[in-house]
């Protein structure tokens, strides 16, 4: 990369409080380190996002995407997880989502040729067509816990989990260390 280049991230997190935060930390994050940053979001998630990101709201753009309507469920307007009737609608939610990939593709070819990366939460999947689409880099982000996410991986590199015929069952001879403070 040109030393004179300036990178730019493309942010798009699922209109989920609990994921969105932890985006917007890693958005101030990255804008701290002079990467230039699209954060895409719906209307009505909009004044959320900037109030939280408020210092920063000249050293960012902002770009809104229609939230599907006549969704089955989910009352008109309603944007984000937290507004929903009832959490029985969060699948229909969930792929909703899905059908505001053209408008995103959309938005995200006139950024064409200055996006460096795509970061998408991991529940907008379909971000990966859109990415390898334009051939921009795309990584997935979740935002639970580190200590959740660390765990998480031990278990399915330590093979602790193990799939039989009816389900699942621990692995009690796989060793996941918890504690690594006490280590040589």
């Amino acid at each position: 990369m040109d030393s004179t280049h300036q990178p730019h991230f493309v942010l798009f997190p699922f209109m989920s409080k609990g994921h969105t935060i932890p985006l917007l930390h890693l958005a101030q994050l990255l804008l701290s380190r002079g990467v230039t940053i699209t954060l895409f979001t719906t209307k009505a998630n909009r004044p959320f996002i900037a109030q939280f990101l408020h210092r920063h709201l000249d050293s960012i753009s902002i770009a809104d995407l229609p939230f599907p309507s006549d969704v089955e469920g989910i009352p008109e307007g309603i944007e984000s997880t937290d507004k929903l009737p009832s959490m029985a609608f969060f699948i229909q939610f969930a792929t909703a989502t899905k059908l505001m990939q053209p408008h995103f593709e959309q938005e995200l070819e006139k950024l064409i040729p200055n996006v460096t990366c795509i970061v998408s939460d991991g529940f907008l999947s379909w971000t990966l067509e859109s990415a390898n689409k334009f051939g921009i880099p795309r990584l997935y982000y979740f935002g639970m816990s580190g200590y959740s996410s660390a765990l998480t991986q031990q278990v399915i590199a330590k093979s602790a989990v193990v799939r039989t015929r009816d389900g699942c069952r621990l692995n009690h001879s796989a060793q996941i260390p918890l504690d690594q403070s006490h280590e040589e």
